[in-house]
């Protein structure tokens, strides 16, 4: 970046061929748009629906029910290869919602490159489109207004800009004109700069734009973003590779069997068509519609919670989650502090003996004073405005207002003339008011930040130099108070007999008047959930705002850290080798005062570790963090952060996340049970028909086996896995190394295999039994074992005898229900009085119940009940 903040403004008009009055002429504008680019972050290219339904036919799977439906339709089987072409759509776009969902999320970013701006051009004000700024373009931006590009500012007054999407500070910076001399300075130190995406909160300013489009800071921000790609797969590649390994086995033992029946003899139509039926009949074809549809039922579960996952590849990565990098406030402690301890003249102070309507210690009221001045939350003699989130300067009013000193009051009384704004450098605010005739600085702060300027000290009302053990004195009770885990405060102030402005050395020679000590109360789920972290396996890590011995008090509490080398401070990352972080960013569990670009140092040093990594953030600055780690976690309201993240929740609670956790890892498991479920059903059917083909024996017409198959995959299988799904909360909650994709059903394709054979052996058997019982409608009597075996089967899935709720057990006995009622349905009314039919349903039905009952796919889970 070049340093704009060092030039003088008129030096960089000058050297961008402008005028600070009459700004770019026409003719000027194009030949710096050509010379230095246009106003337009690069956004990745976003596919279109249709243009992901249409890369689905790549898959293998997919091309072949394609060419069955070609082969179908060439044989005028119209009606099968028109629920076939059905099939092949629907499953088509179920794969390719979720993903379209992800594209679309990537539109938020485009909002960077929306908006108006005022430029001067021809030395006229005009409003244009944001795109169209150009460098050089002089720029009048307004209270409430974004800024469009960055820019060096010409003129400004009173101004006040909101630029955390940039720095990740949440604090206002003042902003000015003049330059500045430093050679090496933040961001969020440049205050004669303002950049895209920030929004003056108070003034108005004059400013020329100094880069646009992809030169700019947030597109740095972008680019971090864009090239880090952590999707290493997603739910659409883990449907594929299922039903493509899948299908090379049903082709395979499809032709096995056509060769096994015909042995290279017979019609070419029987050849071509059966094998293809045969398949058809096999295949999952509800396999994508029922995943998709109970992925939504699962993710809207949770949404209810106000818990909101980009996609089920998501729940996946959570599920595996190793290490949670997290806030302290939300997650370990209240979202409030308290003024529980202070400090003045030399000794405690007990706040609790103050009288508000009597006399007040006067080192406290100082204090007090000092704090509401300082504060930019507003308040009347009632509400405190607590939107901005600063707990600090809330809590400042809160104590005040108890001791009857009211901002509203103070702020009359004492007039504010200006305010030099807190920034990382200084670790200090202050404001200038005038008292009575005369002025005074009131400063607010880090304890070391205000005793470094202090040559006076007040003590009993009087103004005192400051002494040696006047310092040391003050350095106990900060060590003191920060040991008890309190967040610690400086006050001083500074007296003027005249007008000072901001030029001015203000912050210099002040009067030190005490400290002020501020309890964050850790929630009541916070030790517990630490322990239960580390049941879990997972590490966590805190970042807080606290110094290093008010996070080792708290650390210790949470049973998290025992010495302070586990504590690391951003300020020692900054001054430490990057192969040193990488050695000991591991060993560290808590991180202070760290900033956006630490989170992605702090992640990447744990995934080398080989950590699943989560971390939290609710900036625009957090998102490259975000991206880097496996789960990106908010609570922001900002749209694009929360569409860029993995997981959106309304309460960061770390208790909450453990689970989460938990939640995520049942879900997992019920569907990789689905998955098994489903493939083994299918096999059964393929086990069936494959024996059927060999012996040598046609049950069926081809149209009303394709038929029934549907059912089978569509219905029945829904209702099925719509039970195990309303029976998740009862899964198992231990880690597992599962990943949504062929490894699930390679780890137990011994019971696919054992289990799909079984059913179509049984379904063979009852056919033979129904007929030696001289049965009329045998072939309809293996359409009803199978039917109610596989809806039964889902039994074996669940860790207890029976479903444990009402829902999942309502659910399997309608599927039963429908089971007896859909055959007649198909094979004709008159089976329901043919008495073997029952007889012969019943001897197949009422063992495998019992089997389903007591043979169980995790026997190791179910045994735990």
């Amino acid at each position: 970046m070049i340093k704009w903040y060092k030039k003088s403004w008129s030096e960089i008009v000058k050297q961008l061929d402008s005028n600070s009055y009459y700004g770019l002429y026409d003719e000027q504008v194009e030949d710096h748009r050509k010379k230095y680019g246009t106003n337009n972050i690069v956004m990745p290219e976003v596919k279109s629906l249709l243009n992901i339904v249409f890369t689905q036919f790549r898959e293998f799977w997919i091309l072949f029910l394609f060419l069955c439906f070609l082969v179908l339709t060439y044989f005028k089987l119209f009606l099968l290869s028109g629920i076939l072409i059905c099939i092949i759509l629907i499953n088509s776009i179920c794969v390719a919602l979720n993903q379209y969902k992800d594209e679309n999320n990537i539109k938020e970013l485009k909002k960077l490159n929306m908006g108006y701006a005022r430029v001067i051009r021809n030395g006229r004000t005009m409003k244009i489109p944001s795109e169209d700024i150009v460098v050089g373009d002089i720029v009048i931006v307004g209270t409430g207004e974004a800024v469009n590009a960055d820019m060096r500012i010409i003129e400004c007054n009173d101004l006040k800009v909101d630029e955390s999407s940039v720095t990740g500070e949440k604090y206002l910076v003042d902003k000015y004109e003049a330059k500045i001399e430093d050679d090496e300075i933040g961001l969020s130190d440049m205050k004669n700069m303002l950049f895209k995406s920030s929004v003056v909160v108070k003034g108005d300013v004059t400013a020329i734009v100094v880069a646009v489009g992809m030169d700019t800071q947030v597109a740095e921000i972008m680019k971090l973003l864009l090239k880090e790609n952590k999707m290493v797969g997603s739910f659409k590649e883990s449907l594929n590779e299922i039903l493509n390994m899948y299908s090379k086995i049903l082709i395979s033992v499809s032709l096995i069997g056509l060769l096994l029946k015909y042995n290279l003899k017979g019609n070419i139509e029987d050849f071509i068509i059966n094998p293809i039926v045969l398949y058809l009949s096999c295949f999952p074809i509800g396999f994508c519609v029922i995943l998709w549809f109970i992925n939504n039922i699962l993710l809207n579960k949770l949404k209810k919670h106000n818990i909101n996952f980009k996609n089920i590849f998501s729940v996946e990565k959570f599920s595996k989650v190793s290490a949670i990098c997290t806030n302290k406030i939300g997650a370990f402690s209240k979202k409030r502090v308290d003024i529980v301890k202070a400090y003045g003249s030399g000794e405690f102070i007990d706040i609790y003996e103050q009288d508000p309507n009597g006399d007040m210690n006067e080192n406290l009221f100082r204090m007090l004073n000092i704090g509401v001045l300082c504060s930019d939350i507003k308040s009347d003699y009632e509400n405190i405005d607590e939107s901005k989130n600063d707990l600090v300067d809330a809590s400042i009013i809160r104590f005040a207002q108890e001791k009857g000193i009211y901002k509203r009051k103070i702020q009359g009384k004492y007039r504010k003339l200006f305010q030099i704004s807190f920034d990382t450098e200084r670790r200090i605010i202050t404001t200038v008011n005038k008292v009575n005739n005369k002025y005074r600085a009131n400063v607010k702060g880090a304890v070391d930040s205000i005793l470094e300027r202090c040559t006076h000290i007040l003590k009993n009302g009087v103004e005192l130099e400051i002494t040696e053990d006047d310092i040391n004195s003050i350095r106990n009770a900060d060590i003191n108070m920060s040991n008890e885990s309190l967040n610690v405060v400086g006050f001083a102030y500074r007296n003027f007999n005249y007008e000072p402005s901001q030029n001015e050395n203000i912050e210099s020679n002040l009067v030190f008047v005490g400290l002020i000590g501020f309890e964050n109360k850790l929630n009541e789920t916070a030790e517990i959930s630490i322990k239960k972290a580390y049941a879990l396996s997972i590490k966590p890590i805190i970042i807080t705002d606290d110094g290093k011995l008010t996070a080792l008090a708290v650390g210790k509490k949470l049973g998290i850290v025992k010495k302070l080398q586990q504590i690391l401070s951003g300020v020692e990352i900054d001054n430490m080798e990057n192969e040193e972080f990488k050695r000991i960013g591991e060993k560290i569990n808590i991180f202070s005062r760290i900033n956006s670009k630490h989170k992605i140092q702090i992640i990447q040093a744990l995934k080398d570790y080989g950590y699943m990594t989560a971390i939290t953030g609710y900036r625009l600055t957090d998102i490259p963090a975000l991206n880097m780690a496996n789960v990106g976690i908010t609570n922001s309201e900002s749209n694009i952060v929360k569409k860029l993240s993995d997981i959106f929740v309304s309460d960061i609670d770390f208790m909450k996340m453990l689970n989460l956790v938990e939640d995520c890892r049942r879900i997992i498991n019920v569907l990789r049970k689905i998955v098994i479920y489903i493939l083994t059903c299918s096999f059964g059917i393929l086990s069936f028909l494959f024996i059927n083909m060999c012996s040598g024996i046609n049950l069926d017409s081809i149209q009303n086996m394709f038929l029934k198959t549907v059912w089978i995959n569509v219905a029945l299988m829904s209702l099925s896995s719509l039970a195990l799904v309303n029976q998740y909360k009862d899964e198992n909650t231990e880690y597992n190394n599962y990943s949504f994709g062929k490894d699930m059903v390679k780890d137990r394709l011994s019971f696919i295999i054992f289990n799909g054979f079984l059913i179509g052996l049984l379904g063979f058997i009852s056919f033979k039994t129904a007929s030696f019982f001289g049965c009329n409608f045998s072939s309809s009597v293996s359409s009803i074992v199978l039917n109610l075996y596989f809806a039964i089967f889902i039994l074996s899935f669940t860790n207890r005898k029976l479903f444990k709720g009402k829902i999942p057990n309502v659910i399997l006995a309608v599927n039963i229900i429908l089971q007896i009622l859909i055959v007649p349905l198909i094979d004709g009314f008159m089976i329901i009085n043919d008495f073997n039919y029952w007889l012969t349903t019943i001897i197949f039905t009422l063992p495998w119940f019992v089997f389903c009952v007591f043979h169980k796919l995790d026997m190791e889970n179910y045994y735990k009940y």
